[in-house]
């Protein structure tokens, strides 16, 4: 079967993003021997080569990357990573689990599939008994905490940067039922990021 995997960065302290759903206030006091650190991007990037479906979710997120990620080849300032990633992105086929999303909205993304909120668990499930690759979730938090509940998550994998928020919107939505079993750590050379990966179990009951 099919693994769903989440890939999401976090800050030290917990959160997810700031209060107004945004990330540029989590870097006010991020530490100047870590500026350009593109190991976020590096790693992101080497998940998506892994799969072949990815999984967005909410109108404003799907618009918000698929107007970035189709700008960054014509930006002269991408780097070289975020370039492979856009293009990856773009060929990737994507669900978008929206109820307001229109097939109009989709261009030029067209390898996208649009999934009713109501259908998301059956749709997933569905997807994750094809043959394939992996399915990586990024962002979406209120989606795959959802799917935690719903036994349909496999493994976190989380990216602890070195930085306390103070506040903002967690990374976890309550306490989901589910025990982690710790399948990979990794740093790299010159970042402050640690990443951890989780694998999920369910209870029996």
């Amino acid at each position: 079967m099919r693994k769903v995997i989440v890939c999401n960065f976090v800050t030290l302290d917990g959160f997810y993003e700031t209060k107004d759903k945004t990330f540029d206030g989590f870097f006010e006091f991020y530490h100047p021997d870590y500026a350009g650190d593109q190991n976020f991007d590096y790693y992101n990037t080497e998940r998506l080569r892994a799969a072949d479906t990815l999984i967005l979710s909410g109108r404003t997120s799907f618009l918000g990357n698929k107007d970035y990620w189709t700008s960054v080849p014509h930006d002269s300032n991408a780097t070289p990573i975020r370039r492979e990633f856009a293009d990856l992105i773009q060929r990737v086929d994507k669900f978008v689990v929206s109820d307001t999303i229109t097939r109009e909205d989709l261009a030029p993304w067209e390898n996208t599939r649009i999934v009713k909120i109501a259908d998301t668990h059956k749709e997933i499930a569905a997807l994750k008994k094809q043959p394939g690759r992996d399915i990586l979730i990024l962002m979406g938090r209120i989606l795959w905490n959802d799917l935690l509940r719903y036994r349909l998550v496999d493994e976190l994998h989380l990216t602890y940067f070195p930085i306390i928020a103070g506040g903002g919107v967690p990374i976890f939505d309550g306490r989901p039922p589910v025990s982690l079993k710790l399948i990979h750590t990794r740093q790299w050379q010159g970042s402050g990021n640690v990443l951890v990966c989780y694998a999920v179990s369910y209870p029996n009951h």
